[in-house]
């Protein structure tokens, strides 16, 4: 018995030892490395890369709608693509394209007539999407721009009838946006890259000299401006165009306008001429190419002469137009024969004195005339399709806008006058030919005014005929209780036939045609969210301290525990106002669809948080009075909410959570050092030293030599050492925002890091302002909820 059980011993030991190899062999494999981005849940992945609703393009006069599908997030590849810094632009130099958002996979062409809608899709096809999508004319056609990283940017016909594309050779230029604009049915007037284009010079290495010498010229931190001579060459290497007609079947002529840095174009809608705005030399070191030297021309496109050139003008610091302005600040009459429409400033007395001028064609001979003259400046002017003008002009109420009309004898009369940050007494907006784009249109002496009706009730959306010499207004629809059915285009000149977007909290945009009062389906929309069915939505009212009446839209999972309170996630954005009762007024998006847009902070509702988005956070600032109630009524307002949510055991006071995105990082950093209602906060992309803006910021507009002590209260860099919570920064790598720069996040994270704060930075390359890339976006997301549920959540200390 001794001796089994001794062999029996022994035989434990060794499989024991055994055992004890295997697990240390198993320890001593080296573990497998993280890997470089995270994933948040499925859920949650599923929803952040969802393919958001499309966006319409209506074609009123041909009765189409082509529906934009937007990719939602960008390749990894197109985000690293190598890009160049230039007179505020990143620039891919092989596609000429600017900027990272989201472009078009494919394009559906809805046709409104007949029983039963027809359709077409156009895909982009593979990696390539689409750019600059627009009908032509008549209806038959669209053009757009398809781009491929790795590629050069190639112009596409598509005949909607045959179903057919048509890929073009021609050269375009797309550095400044769309490059093209329709001239007539069958031809384009497009910029191109110069036919004699030089190969660019070897980079020279210089210092970066930069000088100033007379009145003071506040600007703000622009990022990507030209700093060498050689620099300069570079900007006008990519962005020299000249123009071209390009036919359809894919010949092209060059025209003998000079080529050169071709800001904007606006061909004349015969097709016969075009005013441009050209930018010349020297190039600013401090300002992007909105504020370079600019002159105004026009081109006869048939004898290939410049007829007119306005002296050399620049921009103002707030990119406002001086005299000649831009090719925006320009426009041609639809129906008057080959008339052009200017702003001009003048000075009378010492006062500067405005004026909306119109000229003929060819412009000689100083045959300008004064359609309208106001003692403010002019934002926006025009003539309707029928030839009559209007315009809209400040007044001496700092925030208010005065619409006007020109009648026939030359006077004009008022047809609305307000705040324009007044949501609830706005008029509504001014239908165009082609429901957004085109000139106004006009029949029988009115036009067409679609509104949201936003109300305290909330929205209903409206469409007004307003008559022009009376100012009378009649309705012609009114959407019903409940539902946000936005106009999107008059399909008649009476008003009866109309194309309509309807959408509530719950269900996505889907288009409608509204015949004499009676709708019809023209498209059934799926939800591309249906995670967000298990959370319940709805709209939120609670007051502040001083009796303003606040709001936010409170989402949170439909499976929680019945009574139990929840960690909650505030995600807010302040806003200034100069009226109490305009900051009461409710935002419309708190009755439309979900809007997705990068790491959403909705997100967390999927992971069993209460979030609450765009709560309102005003900053009321009465009459002239400097904005130095910033911090009192952060906090105040942001309290509020916290207050609501506990005293309704929806939120669990003592796991509450604040977060925002740029203006919105900022105040949440500023929440932690004046408020001690938080356990955390998420900051994205966020501004922490105003010092370094020290121009203004927001609706700021002293300097900071004039408000130094408020400059300085307001900026977390400052009050770093008073941060004792967890802080999580997420900063885009290439951020350039004006206000933003990256630096900044990463010198406030040393800061604190230097105080012995709880802080975690997370920098994402390559990312702006706005984050767009799919790994990057989903590696936010999962830092936020791993954030939130570290502090806050289940897996918080207690």
């Amino acid at each position: 018995m001794r001796f089994q059980n001794g062999k029996i011993l022994r035989a434990c030991a060794l499989l024991a030892w055994l055992l004890a190899g295997v697990v240390l062999a198993a320890r001593a494999q080296p573990e497998p490395p993280e890997p470089a981005f995270r994933e948040p849940a499925p859920a949650i992945t599923r929803l952040l890369t969802a393919l958001p609703p499309p966006k319409p393009l209506v074609h009123a006069r041909s009765g189409q709608v082509a529906l934009l599908q937007y990719e939602q997030l960008i390749s990894q590849a197109r985000l690293t693509a190598p890009r160049l810094g230039l007179a505020g632009f990143r620039l891919d130099p092989v596609t000429l394209t600017t900027g990272i958002e989201p472009r078009i996979l494919q394009v559906e062409i809805l046709s409104t007539s007949g029983e039963k809608p027809t359709s077409r899709i156009w895909k982009a096809g593979g990696e390539s999407r689409f750019e600059h999508v627009q009908f032509a004319p008549d209806g038959r056609s669209l053009a757009a721009v398809r781009v491929q990283t790795g590629e050069p940017s190639q112009l596409v016909l598509y005949d909607i009838a045959a179903g057919s594309e048509r890929s073009l050779d021609a050269r375009v230029n797309p550095a400044w946006g769309n490059p093209c604009a329709w001239m007539g049915n069958d031809r384009l007037l497009c910029r191109m890259v110069p036919a004699s284009r030089k190969p660019l010079a070897a980079l020279a290495s210089a210092p970066l000299v930069m000088s100033h010498a007379g009145a003071p010229t506040p600007v703000r931190t622009y990022h990507n401006l030209l700093e060498s001579p050689s620099d300069d060459d570079r900007f006008d290497y990519y962005f020299m165009t000249e123009l071209a007609l390009i036919f359809r079947d894919g010949s092209e002529q060059r025209l003998a306008v000079t080529p050169g840095p071709i800001r904007s174009f606006l061909p004349s809608p015969d097709g016969s001429m075009v005013i441009l705005c050209r930018l010349e030399r020297p190039y600013s070191r401090l300002v992007p190419a909105s504020g370079f030297p600019n002159r105004i021309e026009a081109w006869n496109l048939q004898t290939g002469q410049r007829i007119f050139q306005s002296p050399l003008a620049g921009f103002g610091i707030e990119e406002e137009a001086t005299e000649g302005g831009d090719a925006e600040t320009l426009v041609w009459a639809p129906v008057l024969p080959l008339t052009a429409g200017f702003l001009f400033q003048q000075d009378a007395g010492g006062k500067p004195h405005y004026q909306w001028r119109s000229v003929q064609a060819p412009f000689k001979g100083g045959n300008a005339k004064v359609v309208a003259t106001s003692d403010f400046p002019i934002r926006r002017f025009g003539w309707t399709s029928a030839g009559t003008p209007w315009y809209a002009c400040g007044t001496a109420v700092q925030g208010e806008l005065d619409v006007r009309v020109v009648l026939a004898d030359g006077s004009s009369r008022s047809l609305w006058r307000g705040k324009t940050a007044d949501r609830y007494g706005s008029p509504g907006r001014a239908v165009r030919l082609d429901g957004s784009t085109g000139p106004v249109l006009e029949s029988s002496g009115e036009i067409f005014l679609e509104g949201d009706g936003l109300a305290a009730r909330g929205p209903q959306p409206f469409l007004d005929a307003l008559n022009l010499q009376t100012g009378a207004t009649r309705r012609l629809f009114l959407a019903k209780a409940g539902e946000f059915d936005e106009v999107l285009a008059v399909l008649d000149v009476t008003g009866s036939r109309l194309l309509t977007s309807r959408e509530s909290e719950t269900s996505p945009p889907t288009l409608y045609l509204v015949e004499n009062g009676k709708a019809r389906l023209l498209r059934e929309q799926p939800d591309p969210y249906p995670e967000l069915q298990a959370v319940e939505r709805r709209l939120i009212t609670y007051p502040r301290a001083d009796g303003v009446q606040l709001a936010g839209t409170l989402y949170r999972p439909k499976q929680r525990g019945k009574g139990k309170p929840l960690p909650t996630l505030i995600w807010i954005y302040p806003y200034e106002y100069n009226d109490p009762q305009q900051a009461e007024q409710l935002d419309e998006r708190q009755f439309r669809f979900h809007r997705i847009k990068g790491p959403a902070a909705i997100a967390a509702a999927l992971a069993g948080y209460a979030v609450l988005v765009n709560p309102t956070v005003p900053i009321i600032q009465e009459g002239s009075a400097p904005a130095d109630e910033y911090l009192p009524q952060l906090v105040a307002s942001v309290e509020a909410a916290v207050d609501y949510l506990a005293k309704e055991g929806i939120s669990d006071p003592k796991r509450m959570a604040v977060g925002g995105r740029s203006y919105g990082a900022f105040s949440s950093a500023n929440l932690l050092i004046h408020s001690k209602r938080f356990a955390t906060a998420i900051a994205m992309s966020g501004a922490y030293n105003r010092t370094l803006t020290p121009f203004g910021f927001q609706h700021e507009k002293r300097t900071f030599w004039d408000a130094t002590e408020y400059y300085t209260s307001i900026s977390p860099f400052f009050h770093a050492n008073q941060i004792k919570v967890p802080l999580l920064l997420v900063h885009g790598g290439s951020d350039p925002n004006p206000g933003t720069p990256t630096l900044q996040a990463r010198r406030f994270f040393h800061a604190l890091s230097g105080e012995g704060a709880t802080v975690r930075y997370v920098e994402l390359p390559f990312e702006e302002h706005h984050y767009m890339g799919r790994e990057t976006v989903l590696h936010a997301a999962w830092e936020m909820i791993d954030w939130l549920d570290n502090t806050i959540g289940p897996a918080a200390p207690r």
